[in-house]
């Protein structure tokens, strides 16, 4: 018979994921470096990289620290997906929170045609079925 491996409840889980990355996500968008953040908040950067990994967890406090630096609430960085969003969810929140994705947002924000725009999605589309 196997014993059951229990696993911490200090150990990090998705939801520390996600709050990372909700939390590299708002960075970004506000275009601060980890050390901005990680001075403001009187930790280094690598504790930064580490709370947006999700290797670490974020304290309550420091979490609402963290919001008030990225002006934003905690809850938005909480996040709160619903079961059958997930999946979507998480592509999204990958993609925003990579420097390619925040650039690509800014510029296609700058779009205005409507045709160009769906010009734009085809491309796409056709480079990512050629494998590129």
């Amino acid at each position: 018979m196997r014993r059951r491996q229990k696993t911490s409840p200090r150990a990090v889980n998705d939801g520390d994921r996600e709050l990372g990355r909700n939390i590299r996500s708002r960075r970004l968008e506000l275009h601060i470096s980890q050390s901005e953040l990680g001075e403001a908040l009187g930790v280094s950067f690598q504790q930064i990289q580490k709370y947006e990994k999700g290797t670490n967890r974020v304290a309550a406090a420091r979490l609402g620290e963290i919001a008030a630096f990225l002006k934003t609430t905690v809850a938005a960085l909480i996040g709160g997906d619903l079961p059958w969003d997930k999946q979507k969810n998480s592509l999204v929140s990958e993609f925003v929170a990579s420097r390619d994705g925040i650039d690509l947002i800014e510029a296609w924000s700058r779009v205005e045609s409507q045709q160009v725009r769906r010009s734009i999605i085809s491309l796409t589309r056709s480079l990512a079925a050629e494998g590129h």
